[in-house]
C-alpha cells in the first residue's frame, strides 16, 4: 500500500482549491488531474477515509481539513543537525585512552557502567577510534 507523500498530498490539495466552484470532486476526476490512477489515489487516501479504497467516485472535499492536518503535520517536522567533533574537541584527549579516562571513569579511576555520552562526545570518540586504527595500520606497514 502506497502511503502519501507530502508532494503528492500538495498536489491534492491544489487541485481541490483550483476547483472550489465544484460541488463533487471525484477520484477519478482528481486522477485525471493528477497523473496518478484512482486505484493508487484510493490507497493514499485511505489513511483519511477507508471508502476512498472502495469507491472511485469518493468525493475528494470531504477528506480536506485531514488532509490540511497531516500536510501541517509533515511541514513541522525538523530536521536533526549532523554533530560533528572539531579538532580542537578532539585535540583536548591525548588519545583514545584519555578520553575512556575523563569521560567514562568514577571516582579512584573505576570504569563507570551508567555514564551515557552525548552526541558530540560519540562524535569526538569516532574521530579517536579513527586516528587510532590509522596509527595502528601505520605501525603495521612499518614493523614488515
Amino acid at each position: 500500500m502506497k502511503k502519501l507523500t507530502k508532494t503528492e498530498g500538495k498536489n491534492i490539495l491544489r487541485v481541490i482549491e483550483k476547483n472550489r466552484s465544484k460541488k463533487w470532486i471525484s477520484l477519478e476526476f482528481l486522477s485525471s488531474k493528477i497523473g496518478i490512477y484512482p486505484e493508487v489515489l484510493g490507497e493514499m487516501l485511505s489513511d483519511f477515509d477507508p471508502l476512498a479504497l472502495l469507491d472511485p467516485s469518493f468525493d475528494v472535499k470531504s477528506i480536506e481539513t485531514p488532509l490540511r492536518e497531516f500536510l501541517e503535520k509533515a511541514e513541522k517536522k525538523e530536521t536533526t543537525r549532523r554533530v560533528v567533533a572539531s579538532k580542537k574537541a578532539v585535540g583536548e584527549y591525548q588519545g583514545l585512552n584519555d578520553f575512556i579516562y575523563k569521560k567514562m571513569t568514577g571516582v579512584g579511576g573505576l570504569f563507570d557502567k551508567d555514564v551515557r555520552l552525548s552526541d558530540k562526545d560519540l562524535a569526538i570518540l569516532r574521530k579517536l577510534l579513527n586516528e587510532e586504527i590509522k596509527s595502528r595500520k601505520k605501525e603495521k606497514k612499518n614493523g614488515r
